[in-house]
C-alpha cells in the first residue's frame, strides 16, 4: 500500500494472561493513494478507509503525520506491518 500517514500513535496491548506483561505497538492510519493484493491487482480503495495498521513501537520516533510511505501488511493479518518504508513522489 501507498498512502500518506493521516495518524501514527503508540498503544498498550493490555494481556489477556495474568502473568504476562502488556506491550506497546505503533497503530498507524493512512490516507491510502494505492493498494495492491497478494497477487498485484488492484484493490477497492473504498474496503480500505478507516483501517488501522499495526507495527511495532520504533516506528512512532521513525515515521510522522503527513509522511508518504509503502507499507507491505502479512498475508495473514492483512493489518500487521511487515515492513514500512518512505514512498517515492510521484
Amino acid at each position: 500500500m501507498v498512502g500518506t500517514i493521516r495518524s501514527i500513535e503508540l498503544h498498550t496491548l493490555a494481556t489477556k494472561f495474568q502473568n504476562l506483561t502488556s506491550r506497546q505497538v505503533a497503530k498507524i492510519q493512512l490516507d491510502i493513494e494505492r493498494a495492491l493484493d497478494e497477487d498485484g491487482e488492484e484493490l477497492d480503495l473504498m474496503n480500505l478507509v478507516d483501517l488501522l495498521f499495526q507495527g511495532p513501537a520504533e516506528l512512532v520516533p521513525r515515521f510522522h503525520e503527513g509522511d508518504r510511505v509503502t507499507i507491505v501488511t502479512s498475508a495473514e493479518s492483512q493489518l500487521h506491518i511487515t515492513s514500512i518504508r518512505p514512498a517515492p513522489l510521484s
